[in-house]
């Protein structure tokens, strides 16, 4: 039994929540909230599985409830946010400071309610994770030289994306292209708040762009991306390749990385629910690419990194903590 705290001021909204979460028997109301501050005082008491928050409250915001419930007891959170322009933000920022999804108020319905709450109930939220060393000898040198860096990533991505990007110098000889599953009306938020935090510049890409070292590209949301010959992005609806469940797909930009780059290419796969990535990289390693997995200690979903490793694919397991120094390492050299 899945046990949720319902966080929000409006009745009409905590109603809505309930009776969309009480149509699984699986999960259950443990309790409910009305203000930030009455929600990590909840959060301590009820210890629930799982937490469904609202952005804008009294007394203290659904960012400040975040971050004093990942202090007191890292719990899995979901941000239940509008798509207003400071909506969007302050959603990126939650999912910063470590909340794991979001779901648009304008779209809530209990099919997508429930499967998030299912997918956070097994998320792993303790952020001790981040800084646990994986590799028990130093990584060597690859004797490659990297053009371009692919990283797929989803559940817990924009965190982890906070995390290292910013550990990456401009000097890299290589561009980043990353495909995150995230609604279209996000991305543009999450680049412009690594953009501000890292010392490369972060963008929205847009089709018809050139790939450019020292500069990483956040694929559109609901937008599916190839990187053609010469660095050119190529943008495609999601109607396009109707076989892709998730958008954007990590198979489709790795697979296109691999063929156009082949030794040249880094393919990072990250965390995130599914295996979205796992054909794209058997593509790529057959192309000569490099292959990297996040370690499962601080993913905050294992799924991805876990369909590379248990297919053999990578090259090597790096843990959060270690991924912006080894990308330098890789794209610099000493």
């Amino acid at each position: 039994m899945i046990q949720v705290l319902v966080v929000d001021d409006s009745s009409f909204m905590r109603v809505k929540i309930k009776t969309l979460l009480e149509s699984d028997p699986e999960i259950r109301l443990a309790g409910i909230a009305r203000t930030g501050k009455e929600a990590v005082e909840k959060t301590l008491l009820l210890k629930p599985d799982v937490i469904t928050m609202d952005i804008n409250m009294p007394d203290m915001s659904g960012i400040g409830a975040v971050e004093h419930i990942m202090k007191l007891t890292p719990t899995p959170i979901i941000m239940i946010s509008s798509l207003t322009s400071n909506g969007t933000a302050e959603t990126i920022e939650a999912l910063e400071k470590g909340a794991v999804d979001t779901i648009n108020k304008a779209e809530l319905n209990g099919e997508i309610l429930i499967a998030k709450v299912r997918m956070a109930a097994k998320a792993v939220v303790n952020t001790s994770a981040l800084f646990s060393q994986t590799n028990a000898i130093p990584l060597q040198a690859t004797g490659r030289s990297f053009s371009i860096i692919g990283i797929g990533i989803s559940t817990g991505g924009p965190k982890a994306l906070s995390e290292f990007i910013p550990e990456i110098s401009q000097d890299i000889s290589a561009g980043i292209v990353i495909a995150q599953h995230m609604p279209s009306a996000f991305i543009k938020s999450l680049a412009e708040r690594l953009d501000a935090e890292s010392k490369i510049r972060v963008k929205e890409a847009a089709n018809g762009e050139i790939l450019h070292p020292g500069c990483a590209y956040i694929c559109p949301g609901g937008m599916h991306m190839k990187v053609k010959a010469g660095g050119i992005f190529s943008l495609y609806p999601k109607e396009t390749f109707p076989q892709c469940h998730y958008v954007p797909s990590a198979d489709i930009l790795m697979s296109s990385i691999g063929q156009t780059y082949g030794a040249r290419a880094l393919c990072i796969i990250m965390t995130g629910m599914g295996s979205d990535g796992l054909e794209g990289v058997r593509t790529a390693k057959k192309q000569g690419s490099y292959i990297m997995a996040q370690s499962e200690d601080s993913c905050t979903i294992y799924g991805m990194p876990k369909a590379i490793i248990a297919n053999h694919l990578q090259h090597e397991v790096v843990s959060l903590a270690d991924m912006g120094s080894r990308i330098n390492q890789l794209c610099i050299g000493d």
